[in-house]
Formats: structure tokens, C-alpha cells, sequence
């Protein structure tokens, strides 16, 4: 498995792929991981190391990409906040010279450790995910070379291409063709959302697309039904908000509730807990929310639960761009196993679907302050009213177990293999 982000790495692209690595092996699946070395990425959570089953042999290499100099220039210092504009312009920068992404001077090192372990061990099969879409890149030089069957795992779609703007037509080109290599070349290509099954599908027709949604770890949601209790009323944000997530409407829409009811001052606590960019703590700042906003670091992901599973209210931000409509993040299934009311700041789309569909919350337009101050106005109304529980629907959906999603992994890997 070629895995960029892999423990002791910490952040959202972590947990899928280590769920996976967590088990498959009860599917009679014996993995091994080849990943670079664990500074390689500025965000790190030590905890998750115990999450890797002890018998999976774990491969790190050295790498040359921009995110691990970048990373290593960071030593020593703690904060997980990064500069919105500093970093804007370095993602520019790199688009425009590193393809497909930042990421790509761990190709070469990736490539020979697959390579090594290919002629060295029995290997059934070849796995890679993305973002980032470099891993891929590298999956394909080691699947042409051994032709191993190969399911590349594509936890967004291609960034460069279809999220984020191109430098230039040519670029957009590159990726276009390096995203119809790897898919026309994969034995089996795996996506998380209806939305990119039929892009998928569309373009790319005779290719073997699979849909395995995102999850929770069905183990780390014990005590999820507890709750919280008493006052105040905690609202909390655990995610990155990064790449164009801002919470910015959300406290403008809160400023707003406010100075309407000075009182809800003493009575609401909000806390956003992970990787950011420096504006959304001008923002909090500039608006007077600083005896009821705060900001915390990335928290060991057990921590993190539990600030999770005893919030009144878990806050979902997606991205005010239309092109990120359809993606459903990751976060949002960890807090429908936590078993939280949700407010989702969410356009229309799949991850707006999934809230109302499954009744777990409101959802307001990311960008329409009037919108998410309607929705924050009524999760405040139940919570004055001791309805806050009862509103909703909170019911356990194992369906989105990440125990029952490595099945469905597995049983595409049986298939693949079985077809050699």
C-alpha cells in the first residue's frame, strides 16, 4: 500500500487508509505500508502510531517534496497554524512547477522501496490513495513494472483538475492526462461519493469504478451516546479549516445572535480544534468573539473524540466554491458515529443531502450569513427549550463503519485478484 500520509502524520487524509491497513488483515489480507518518513507533513498526532496493527511491516523512505522541507523548517515549533496568505502563494508557486503536486519528490523513493518489496516478498496486489495525486503517479510507474493488480483509491478527485484553479491551459492539460493514465491503467478505481462515481463514469466509461464512502472507526465512538451536559452550550469545530474553509461567515452569523441577545455571551462556548489558516483568528478578533471563540491546536486524536462526543453541537465548514459540491468531507462521518446534532455549513449537494436525508442537524449555505445565522438561532432555540436531543435524529448507522468498508475493499481486492 502506498500511503502519503501515514502515522505519525496526523489530519483528516490520515484515517482512511489507516482503517484500511487496521483491518484488512481480518479479511485475510497481510499488509505492508510504504510511506515517507514521519516528519514529512506539518501536521502529527504521536497517538495514532498505536492504531497500526503491530504485525504490519512499515516501509518509510526519504522523500524531496516541498511539504517535507517546509515541514522540517517548521521543527520546534508547535502551532498548526499557518499563514493564509504566506501559504496561498506557496500553493501557487508549487502548482506552477511541481506536477502534479508538491508531493512528487517522494515518486522516486516510493517507487523503489514498491519495487524492492515487489521482488523480495508475494505480493497480490498494489493499493495507492490520493490527494496527494503524486502517490498515484508512483503506483503506476511500480504497476507497469510488475504488473501487479492495482486499485487506485481516490479519496478526492484529481486536485489540480477539478478543485483547484491550473496555472495554465497547458498545466490543465498535464493533469488531464495524467489522471486518464492513471485511471484507464488501474484495475479498479475507488471513490467516496455518488458525485465522483458519475464523473467517473462519464469520462471515463470502460474503467472499474467503485464507490466506498468515507466512515468512523465504530471502536473510537464508545460512550458516544453519554453526550454533554449543563452549560454552556459548547460548539465545536474539529477539522482543519484549510484551502479556502473559513469560518468566518459562521462568526460573522454569531456576532450577529450576539448583539441581539447579549446574555447568550455567558452562555455559549465555541472551539475549533485543528489546522488553520491565521484568518480565522483575525476574524474571531475583529468581531469581538474572543471571550467566547477559541482556538486549540490539533488534539491527539482520542482527545479530540471527546471534546467531540461532549459538544452540544459539532460544526461542519465546507468550502464556498462550487466546484467542492459535491464532496462529502471526512469529518462528517465521525460525527454522525459521535451522534452529535450537526450544523453544517454546506451547499447543495451530497454532504448537505446527508444531513437532512438523515435528520442529523441544520445546514445553512457556507458563505450566506443570514442562513447560518437562521440555523444557529434554532440549535440555540432547542438548546434553551432542552430539545436540543429529541429535534433530531441520533440514531447509530453502522452502515458507515469503517470495520464494514474494509469488506467492501477487500472483497474488490478478492475480485481483482481473482481475475489475474
Amino acid at each position: 500500500m502506498l500511503i502519503p500520509f501515514f502515522p505519525p502524520m496526523g489530519g483528516g487524509g490520515v484515517y482512511r487508509p489507516l482503517s484500511f491497513v487496521r483491518h484488512l488483515p481480518e479479511h485475510g489480507w497481510r499488509i505492508t505500508v510504504v510511506t515517507p518518513a514521519g516528519d514529512a507533513y506539518w501536521i502529527r498526532d504521536e497517538s495514532l502510531v498505536e492504531r497500526v496493527p503491530t504485525d504490519t511491516r512499515v516501509i518509510r523512505t526519504q522523500t524531496w517534496s516541498g511539504q517535507a522541507w517546509l515541514s522540517r523548517g517548521r521543527r520546534g515549533r508547535v502551532s498548526a497554524k499557518r499563514s493564509s496568505r504566506g501559504f496561498g502563494v506557496a500553493r501557487r508557486l508549487a502548482s506552477a512547477v511541481m506536477l502534479p503536486d508538491s508531493y512528487v519528490g517522494w515518486v522516486p523513493f516510493a517507487v523503489r522501496a514498491a519495487l524492492e518489496v515487489a521482488q523480495s516478498d508475494k505480493v497480490d496486489a498494489l493499493y495507492s490513495t490520493s490527494p496527494p495525486e503524486s502517490t498515484h503517479i508512483a503506483a503506476l510507474k511500480v504497476h507497469r513494472e510488475t504488473r501487479l493488480p492495482w486499485i487506485a483509491d481516490f479519496r478526492d478527485p484529481w486536485m489540480n483538475l477539478h478543485l483547484l484553479d491550473a496555472p495554465s491551459p497547458l498545466h490543465r492539460n498535464m493533469h488531464r492526462r495524467m489522471e486518464r493514465r492513471v485511471v484507464t491503467n488501474a484495475d479498479a478505481v475507488v471513490v467516496t461519493t455518488r458525485w465522483a462515481e458519475r464523473a467517473m463514469h462519464e469520462t471515463y466509461p470502460a474503467s472499474h469504478v467503485v464507490r466506498i464512502s468515507n466512515g468512523y472507526e465504530g471502536g473510537e465512538m464508545v460512550g458516544a451516546e453519554a453526550g454533554p451536559s449543563g452549560r454552556p452550550m459548547r460548539i465545536v469545530h474539529a477539522g482543519m479549516l484549510t484551502q479556502k474553509r473559513s469560518a468566518t461567515p459562521f462568526l460573522e452569523a454569531l456576532a450577529r445572535v450576539l448583539a441581539s441577545d447579549a446574555s447568550l455571551r455567558k452562555d455559549l462556548a465555541v472551539e475549533f480544534i485543528g489546522p488553520r489558516e491565521d484568518d480565522n483568528e483575525r476574524s474571531a478578533m475583529r468581531l469581538g468573539l474572543g471571550d467566547v471563540v477559541s482556538y486549540r491546536d490539533p488534539l491527539p486524536h482520542a482527545h479530540a473524540l471527546r471534546a467531540q462526543r461532549t459538544a452540544h453541537v459539532l460544526l461542519l465548514v465546507k468550502h464556498a466554491d462550487t466546484r467542492y459540491d459535491g464532496l462529502v468531507p471526512g469529518k462528517l462521518y465521525e460525527y454522525i458515529g459521535l451522534r452529535r446534532p450537526v450544523l453544517a455549513l454546506a451547499p447543495a449537494g451530497e454532504a448537505h443531502d446527508l444531513v437532512t436525508t438523515l435528520r442529523r442537524g441544520e445546514v445553512a449555505s457556507p458563505g450566506d450569513v443570514d442562513d447560518i445565522e437562521r440555523a444557529l438561532r434554532t440549535m440555540i432555540a432547542h438548546w434553551r427549550a432542552d430539545r436540543l436531543e429529541s429535534a433530531y435524529d441520533l440514531s447509530a448507522r453502522p452502515e458507515f463503519d469503517r470495520a464494514r468498508l474494509a469488506g467492501d475493499l477487500a472483497a474488490v481486492l478478492e475480485k481483482m485478484v481473482g481475475a489475474q
